[in-house]
């Protein structure tokens, strides 16, 4: 038996051995058995006293109690665990310290929000980007700081990850997100775009001057090896350079129409629904399979065409055009000779008018699906170089479909098929089947 309980068995033993003194003193049960009851009972309010006394303080070590026995136990448990609990929060508060330290220097805005979107907390950075000052604004609702519709919506929905790019403030482009964590509470971050903004600005600048003052001089020599090659006094053993340098000066000079295209849609906006004119795409398809089978695809590929002629769409019928050549083209010229393509014209169940177009070629892997659509960029370098490719296509689709408010889905599995899908929105079905 441990010391603590040893004396609380003496303590009982005394009560007992007081009782039979009292007992044989007195003759009287009753007196024996209640006073030492009385002043065991008194001992123990007194101890609780003391006690209670001491966790009121604060648990402070030079006002503790003198207890033995079980009570000095349980004094010595209590400040134990107020030890442990005092070491835990210091350890604490010093994470959060270096946690308020770290986040405050972060270049991006960070602001706690509550359950009623009311600002608990917010970085120095969020005074740069937003105007809100951390000890100034706290307790506000955020609504009634940054007032931009958009931002009031997101508010409002009841989305846990909300982003949006906003001009704010005025002159400035910044991606907002609101995702929710914890409890009910919110994180507000903010980033400022406006430099990679102006860098992107500058680039499709660039590209689009430099792409127009390259295109004179080349159209300049392209008809001078043109005329060369046609000439009948040039020598023989001439003729092939020139002719190698007339074709790459043309391959140079669809990728500058490629880019001046890409340029001019990367700069115009969206669409709006009641925009365009109504395209007849089944005679689109029609016209550029036909050209297609009598050059790029002769004897080399065989191209089913599968069409709606009653489903037109409202759109810009230049960039549809662009759309069924590139795709189609892409599909024929990145796939062997005996590739089976299947070009389709639909309505689908949601009612969106598509585009499918399918090769049972090679495919292409999973990992580089994402990067089909990037200005330049080639599954196989060599193959496309060798067919004429400019690796601007996909991305030029791409655009187009954004502007139109639709979308390009890519597909593949290897050595099976791979399968390209435009769609776009209803409000642009022009005509379906009755």
């Amino acid at each position: 038996m441990s010391e603590p309980w040893s004396v609380e068995s003496w303590r009982i033993g005394a009560i007992l051995i007081a009782l039979f003194v009292i007992w044989g003193l007195t003759g009287n049960w009753l007196l024996a058995i209640l006073l030492p009851l009385i002043i065991y009972i008194s001992w123990l309010m007194y101890q609780l006293y003391c006690l209670e006394r001491w966790l009121s303080s604060g648990l402070k070590s030079g006002e503790a109690p003198d207890m033995n026995g079980v009570w000095g136990l349980i004094i010595q448990h209590i400040y134990r665990q107020k030890q442990l609990e005092k070491k835990h929060k210091k350890k604490f508060k010093g994470l959060l310290k270096r946690f308020n330290s770290v986040v405050s220097v972060f270049p991006d805005a960070a602001i706690v929000l509550n359950q009623h979107k009311e600002i608990e907390w917010s970085n120095k950075a969020a005074k740069k980007l937003l105007g809100i000052e951390n000890i100034r604004d706290r307790g506000q609702h955020i609504g009634n700081l940054i007032r931009v519709p958009a931002f009031q919506h997101c508010l409002q929905s009841k989305n846990n990850d909300c982003t949006l790019e906003l001009n704010y403030p005025s002159q400035s482009h910044t991606v907002l997100r609101l995702i929710l964590f914890g409890k009910g509470q919110y994180l507000l971050t903010a980033c400022d775009i406006s430099q990679q903004i102006n860098l992107q600005r500058m680039r499709e600048a660039f590209i689009a001057n430099a792409s127009h003052e390259l295109r004179t001089p080349l159209t300049v020599i392209a008809g001078y090896l043109e005329i060369m090659e046609s000439h009948p006094d040039v020598p023989e053993n001439l003729h092939e350079p020139i002719i190698s340098a007339l074709s790459q000066a043309n391959r140079m000079g669809q990728i500058i129409e490629d880019l001046l295209t890409l340029s001019r849609l990367e700069t115009t906006t969206h669409l709006s629904k009641q925009s365009g004119t109504v395209v007849d795409v089944s005679l689109i398809l029609a016209n550029i399979v036909s050209d297609i089978q009598k050059t790029v695809a002769m004897d080399s590929h065989i191209l089913h065409l599968d069409t709606d002629s009653t489903l037109k769409i409202r759109a810009v019928e230049s960039e549809i055009d662009s759309v069924c050549l590139n795709l189609i083209k892409n599909a024929v010229k990145h796939t062997p000779a005996g590739t089976t393509v299947q070009i389709r014209w639909f309505l689908n169940e949601t009612g969106q008018a598509c585009l499918e177009v399918i090769d049972n070629g090679k495919g292409v892997p999973a990992k580089e699906i994402p990067c089909l659509t990037e200005r330049f960029y080639r599954v196989n370098v060599g193959r496309s170089r060798q067919v004429g490719g400019t690796g601007l296509g996909l991305a030029i689709v791409k655009h187009i479909m954004e502007r139109h408010q639709g979308y390009l889905l890519i597909s593949s599995q290897a050595d099976i098929k791979t399968q390209f899908i435009a769609c776009f929105p209803v409000y642009r079905v022009y005509c379906t089947r009755a």
